[in-house]
């Protein structure tokens, strides 16, 4: 039975009994033979082999319950089980057969102390010990789901049960086997809770696991077997005591067949009402999971997307109609052929057959995975783009792959298109801006007594042309991010250097717009970045918060260590108005315009292409505001060991830097 099935508060609660149950035997069995070994009178319920056959089995079974898998402690219960048996053997021998050999053996006298006193015990002890001393032996034998150790130990408890009966209903000659064989009642108990803990030894497995099913079978068992043993033993006691009134034997008879009856119908009424209200409830179940799976059917028959499923071998076991649209195969021709012969190109089908086992068996979480592109192809053998989104789902029998499968064909065309594009404004748009940008030089050097309202176009002229310039910069620097191609140098750099730079590159601007700009450094340790970059994402960080810095008030650039020491952190603080809360997590955004009135002309490009710089070089990027209170935007870099470190840029092209949020 599977631990699915199984109620774990009942299974719990019966290795605790079973544990407890094998402790209390063994104190017992101990009493017993220390009464024997020290001749005291009180303890001497039992003989001494019984009480010897008891420990043995006692221990073997606490030392199976502490080391159910085979380990070093069940080797120790497997010989004591082994012992046990022995001792029970040598006895029933020296009854049954009459060997000399064991009669010698039981006559020895060790130090003074007669060795019969220890290891004797009536043929009842030694049939009862046997039987539990062979079920502990056998207890991990099975033939075809028949396990041999519960037969023995429901033999042996339902013979302890028969020596109860005796003793509850006063009936001496009441006993199992022989007349010889009658078992005494305090060793009887004994013996029934030792026969009973060994059954239930392993509650998860064999007729005991249907105690603790949840199913209805295991409900009604934990109803009825008890009812079973305590109904007709309570109806004999009654009866016996009637008989020992003096009443006639009809009377006695016809009151234990009418209780008899009473009680057992009404057992079987209260069973069926709690069948019938179990089985309501799973009808119930029933219907709330078909109902369940005919909305996913309907869904996922519904969606946009092709929807395929298949097992670790690659069959496929559903498929909706939009696959059907998407690779041309009808529902009815693909399922339970193989998904690699089906749609996966034929260059793709190994990787493909390695990929479906590993994820299947690498996969815990049942949330689709981000989004995968490959190629499938159609019934006509045409290969084309597709986007894949995975996730497995576990039936009753086994764990499947599903997929859901966009073909992205369009999406391609239109993105080629967008490289084509961006191609065109790296060549086209830039080689006449630069020759604007010189015409404009020549004018302003050759013409010398320009008029006020000329220069003032000239200037506008100029201004407009950096902001083409740098627009032209932000959209190839958002290509390179969007396809990954943002090839950074990472070299050792200097802070003070980098900052510095980039700080005297916009003393200029911060002049003009009446704001100080001041460097503190806290920490000057090397760090690893693309010199070029770094002084770009604080030239945007800068700037900006020159933009919204009123009149009159500083901006800080500060360098210090980040809290975990391992990266260097720089940070802009500005006296600007601040940014609400709401809308801080959309600043870093592409295109991100701020929505309170606060915005100046720019592209809204700079913080998404400083966050996509920071990003790539393994960094963090944040922001911190309060309104009325300023903002400080900071980000971390890697720390590097001392090496030989970078002073001077690697190209012109920072002249263009956007510098607008």
């Amino acid at each position: 039975m599977t631990d699915q099935q199984i109620d774990t508060s009942l299974l719990r609660w019966f290795r605790i009994t079973d544990g407890i149950t094998a402790a209390v035997v063994m104190i017992l069995a101990a009493t017993i033979v220390a009464g024997r070994v020290l001749d005291i009178e009180a303890l001497k319920i039992a003989t001494g082999g019984a009480g010897l056959g008891m420990l043995f089995c006692a221990l073997s079974l606490l030392l199976f319950l502490a080391d159910p898998y085979r380990r070093l402690l069940s080797k120790v219960a497997y010989a004591f089980a082994f012992a046990a048996v022995l001792l029970s053997g040598v006895n029933l021998a020296r009854y049954f057969m009459d060997l000399e050999l064991v009669n010698t053996f039981s006559r020895l006298d060790v130090g003074g102390f007669q060795l019969a006193l220890l290891v004797t015990m009536s043929p009842s002890d030694a049939i009862m010990i046997t039987l539990i001393g062979l079920s502990l032996l056998l207890r991990d034998v099975s033939f075809k789901g028949f396990r041999p150790s519960e037969l023995i130990s429901f033999i042996a408890t339902l013979a302890c049960l028969m020596t109860m009966l005796g003793v509850i209903l006063e009936i001496d000659t009441f006993c199992m086997f022989y007349a010889c064989a009658k078992i005494s009642p305090v060793v009887g108990v004994a013996f029934g809770m030792l026969g009973l803990a060994t059954l239930c030894a392993r509650p998860s497995e064999g007729f005991v696991s249907l105690l603790l099913s949840q199913n209805a079978g295991g409900a009604s068992a934990r109803r009825l077997i008890p009812s079973a043993l305590i109904i007709p033993l309570a109806v004999s006691s009654v009866r016996m005591y009637v008989f020992r009134l003096g009443l006639p034997e009809e009377f006695g008879m016809t009151f234990m067949v009418a209780a008899m009856m009473l009680s057992f119908a009404l057992l079987l009424c209260w069973n069926s009402w709690s069948i019938e209200n179990l089985d309501t409830a799973r009808q119930r179940a029933m219907l709330k999971a078909t109902q369940s799976e005919r909305r996913t059917r309907m869904v996922i028959q519904q969606a946009i997307d092709a929807f395929i499923a298949v097992d670790a071998d690659g069959t496929i076991k559903d498929w909706n109609q939009r696959a059907t649209d998407t690779f041309g195969f009808l529902r009815e021709e693909a399922l339970g052929k193989s998904l690699f012969e089906l749609i996966v190109p034929e260059k793709l089908t190994e990787g493909a057959i390695e990929a479906i086992k590993e994820f299947l068996s690498r996969s815990k979480s049942t949330a689709p995975s981000r989004p995968l592109e490959s190629y499938a192809k159609r019934k006509d053998g045409v290969e084309f783009p597709v986007e894949l989104s995975l996730f497995p789902v576990d039936t009753e029998s086994e764990r499947l792959m599903c997929a859901f499968v966009r073909d992205i064909t369009e999406r391609k065309m239109i993105e080629q298109r967008f490289k084509e594009f961006y191609s065109t404004a790296s060549h086209e748009l830039r080689s006449p801006l630069t020759s604007i940008r010189g015409s404009l030089s020549l004018i302003k050097d050759l013409w010398k007594n320009v008029p006020q309202t000329a220069q003032e176009m000239l200037n506008s002229a100029d201004n407009s042309l950096d902001r083409l310039v740098r627009l032209v910069n932000d959209m190839l620097d958002v290509k390179r991010i969007q396809e990954a191609q943002l090839n950074l140098e990472l070299v050792p750099l200097d802070p003070v250097w980098v900052v510095t730079t980039a700080v005297d590159g916009l003393r200029a601007m911060a002049a003009k717009a009446e704001v100080e700009l001041e460097v503190m450094f806290d920490s000057v340790a090397i760090f690893t970045g693309d010199v070029d970059r770094v002084v770009q994402v604080l030239t945007n960080l800068v700037s900006n918060a020159i933009k919204f810095t009123p009149p009159g008030k500083m901006i800080v650039v500060r360098v210090t260590n980040s809290v975990d020491a391992k990266r260097l952190r720089f940070l802009v603080e500005d006296q600007g108005p601040g940014i609400s809360p709401e809308q801080l997590p959309k600043l870093f955004n592409k295109f991100a315009q701020l929505a309170d009135g606060q915005s100046k002309l720019g592209t809204g490009l700079g913080l998404f292409i400083s966050k996509a710089i920071v990003e790539e070089h393994g960094g963090v990027i944040g922001v911190e505001s309060s309104v009325g209170k300023g903002t400080t935007f900071w980000f971390e870099l890697p720390l590097t060991p001392p090496q030989p470190i970078r002073t001077e840029l690697k190209s012109e092209a920072l002249q263009h830097l956007d510098i607008e949020a």
